[in-house]
C-alpha cells in the first residue's frame, strides 16, 4: 500500500516539475512576439529588408527564428514563402510541444495507480476476513482505508495534472498562432510596400 501511495506522489512531484519546465519553455517562446513583429514592420516600412533583419538579429527564441525565415525569403512569391513559414512553425512545434504529451500521460495514469491501490486495499481486506472472519472491524479498517486514500491520492495528482496539462497545450497552441500570425503580418507589410515603391 505504500508503495502506491510513494509512486502516486511520485507521479505529483514528476508532473509538477515537467509543468515547471512546460511554463518556462512556453514563456520563453512566446515572449516578445509583438516587439519583435513592431521591430520588423517599422524597419521594413522605413528603410527596407536589410536592415529589418538587423533590428531582430540578437533575438532567440521560436518567433525569433520564424521571422528571419520569413525575412530571408521574403522576395519569393507569396506561396513559396507561405510553405516556409509553416514548415518553420512545425520545426519549432517541437521545442514548443516539450514535455506536454508527458504531463498528460502522468495524468492518465495516476487514477490507474490509485485504482491499483484500491484493488490491493480491498484484497487485502478479504484475506482479513478470511483469516479472521467479520467479528473485528478494526481489522477491516486497515484495508479499507487504504483502499480509499490511494483512490483519492491518485484523483490529488490527476486532476490538477491533467488541467494545467490542456491549459498549457492551449497556451502552446496560441504561441504557434500568433509566430503565424506576425509571420504572415510581416509578408503583407512587404508586399504592400513593394506595390507602393
Amino acid at each position: 500500500s505504500d508503495t502506491h501511495t510513494g509512486s502516486v506522489q511520485k507521479f505529483l512531484v514528476n508532473g509538477l516539475v515537467l509543468i515547471a519546465l512546460r511554463v518556462k519553455l512556453l514563456s520563453k517562446s512566446g515572449s516578445n512576439v509583438e516587439n519583435l513583429t513592431k521591430a520588423v514592420v517599422e524597419k521594413l516600412n522605413t528603410s527596407g529588408v536589410a536592415d529589418a533583419q538587423e533590428a531582430i538579429k540578437g533575438y532567440k527564441g521560436s518567433t525569433a527564428r520564424g521571422l528571419k525565415a520569413t525575412l530571408r525569403n521574403i522576395t519569393r512569391d507569396r506561396e513559396h514563402i507561405e510553405d516556409i513559414v509553416t514548415e518553420n512553425i512545425l520545426n519549432e512545434s517541437s521545442a514548443i510541444d516539450k514535455f506536454g504529451s508527458f504531463v498528460l500521460v502522468i495524468a492518465a495514469v495516476a487514477p490507474l495507480l490509485g485504482l491499483l491501490g484500491t484493488v490491493t486495499g480491498m484484497i487485502s481486506t478479504f484475506d482479513i476476513i478470511t483469516e479472521h472472519g467479520t467479528g473485528d472491524p478494526k481489522l477491516l479498517s486497515g484495508g479499507i482505508s487504504e483502499a480509499l486514500v490511494t483512490t483519492m491520492l491518485g484523483l490529488i495528482v490527476a486532476i490538477p495534472l491533467l488541467l494545467l496539462g490542456n491549459l498549457l497545450s492551449g497556451w502552446a497552441q496560441k504561441i504557434k498562432d500568433s509566430m503565424e500570425q506576425s509571420a504572415l503580418h510581416v509578408i503583407n507589410v512587404f508586399e504592400k510596400n513593394n506595390i507602393e515603391r
